[in-house]
Formats: C-alpha cells, structure tokens, sequence
C-alpha cells in the first residue's frame, strides 16, 4: 500500500470539504423549497419554515396535478421534448457532417453564414411575424419546435467531433461502397454517439424549460407547457389577491398561500429531470470531456 503523505492527506481533505460544502449550497434551497410546499399553511403565512417542514400539507400538489391544464400542459412539454430533441439532434448531425466534409462546395459560406446567425438575429418582432402572419403557425406545436431546431453552437461541437474521427475509418467506408448516410449512420454516428448523447440533453433541457415561446404563439391555454404554467403560478396576481382577500374574510378557512403553489411547482417540475438524469450521466460525462478534447 502506498503512503500518502502529509500535503496529500491535507489536500484530500480540504477537498472533500469544499464539496461538501458544494453539495450543501446546491441541497439546502432544495429542501428549503420541499419543506415549504408541504408545510402547514400558518407556517408558511409567517415565514416560519426553515429547512425543515412545519407539519406535513400536500393539498398544493394534489390541486396542481389534479387539474386538467396541468395534465395537458405537461403532455405538451413532453410531446415538444421529445420530438424537437429528435429533430434538433437529427439537423444538427447532418448539417455538422456536411461542413466536414473536405469536398463539400461552398463550405466556407454557409459556416461563415452560420456564424454570423450565432451573433445577429432577425429581431423579435420579424420572427413573431414570420411565424404568425406568412408561416401561419400560432396555437401550433411547429411554432415551438421550428424556430429553435437548429443551434450554430452544437453544429460546431459536432462537427469538430467528426473532424476528430480519423479520415482512413471514413475512407475505408468509402472504398467498400457506402453512401454518405450509411457513412455518417454506420461509421461516424457510432463513434461520437457520447458527443450527440450530451448534446442531445442540452436540447432536452432547453425544450423542458421552454416558456417564453409560449408567451408569443400561444393564445390558447390548451398549448401551454409545463413551465409556462408554473410561470402563471408564480405570477398570478390575482391568486395573489384573492388569497389575502380570502385570509383577511375568513381566517379558519382552508387557504393554500400562493407560495405552497410556487414551491409545489418548482418540485413537479425538476423532479422528472432530477429522475432521468443518473440513467444517461456516463454518456453525458464522456460527451463533454470528448469535447474537451479533440483527436
């Protein structure tokens, strides 16, 4: 067994510390949040709760779940994930493997029009005409999913990993008569797949927590996302208002405060991410120390 010695020990030490201390910064809003989305309604009036929940209360979450707008809000957080992810991931790839390509005309152009995308955009208000007036898109699931399908950033991430792959495994392909999609399918795909993996969780997470969107396009409350609805929770003056007003007539009534509402919502919202996250960490690991380095 090998020594460590005095500095090393010391070192682990401080080390193991500091995360500690990380982990307690990132944990303690956490439980702060939970304990006051399940806490007794005259603790959280009085701003007693601390980090742990004044009596136990989960009337919050069973009138937020229980609602239909919630259930078809969060249908459509789901169904707009999953199919921009999809799409997203699909563009980004095959846009990236184009530009990589040596032989490809006009590659310099169209990755210097790229870029300059990354930097100046039409205007928000020639966008919402786009989508609205001339595209027709409003109270639509495209009008979510089109505008953002394609991100200059992750084309370049991409690209830059098929770059790295070496040029004999792609001509090899080549030489045995595959086309360029079985070659970007078969040979390239496999290869950066920790790449698209992390890139694929970064669209994902974008999407999920998508809100503003929703403000433009959507006149229909049938098309609200799950975080658009937490958004409207959160500030809803008039649940707000007519709270209080409820307290100051009535104060043995059963009154939900509006933050067991906002705490309750933050919860449902991050709980399908904090349970989906440990399945796909190792390629999301790999994805970004791949990106880290190349060759």
């Amino acid at each position: 067994m090998i020594r460590k010695s005095t500095g090393e020990k010391i070192f682990q030490v401080v080390n193991i510390m500091f995360m500690l201390m990380i982990i307690a910064a990132i944990l303690f809003p956490l439980l702060h949040i939970f304990s006051i989305s399940v806490s007794e309604s005259s603790a959280v009036t009085t701003l007693k709760v601390g980090l742990l929940p004044i009596g136990f209360n989960l009337v919050a979450y069973k009138k937020i779940i229980g609602t239909n707008l919630f259930q078809r809000s969060l249908f459509n957080t789901v169904l707009v994930t999953f199919v921009g992810t999809v799409l997203s991931v699909i563009v980004i790839t095959m846009l990236a493997y184009a530009l990589s390509r040596r032989y490809f005309f006009g590659k310099k152009f169209v990755t210097y029009y790229l870029v300059i995308t990354m930097y100046f955009s039409g205007g928000l208000i020639p966008t919402y005409i786009l989508i609205t007036n001339y595209l027709n898109l409003e109270n639509t699931y495209l009008a979510y999913i089109l505008p953002s399908l394609v991100s200059v950033f992750y084309v370049i991430v991409v690209k830059s990993q098929i770059e790295a792959v070496p040029s004999d495994l792609v001509d090899s392909g080549a030489i045995d008569g595959a086309g360029e999609f079985r070659i970007l399918f078969n040979i390239i795909i496999p290869v950066i797949t920790p790449t698209i993996a992390a890139v694929s969780m970064f669209l994902a997470l974008g999407r999920w927590n998508m809100w503003f969107p929703v403000l433009l396009y959507a006149s229909k409350k049938t098309m609200w996302t799950l975080q658009y609805y937490l958004r409207s929770i959160v500030f809803e003056k008039s649940l707000i208002e007519q709270t209080v007003l409820t307290a100051g007539e009535n104060i043995e009534a059963d009154i939900i405060p509006p933050q067991n509402y906002q705490m309750a919502s933050i919860i449902v919202v991050a709980l399908p991410v904090v349970c989906i996250y440990p399945f796909i960490q190792k390629y999301f690991v790999k994805g970004i120390l791949a990106g880290s380095v190349k060759g």
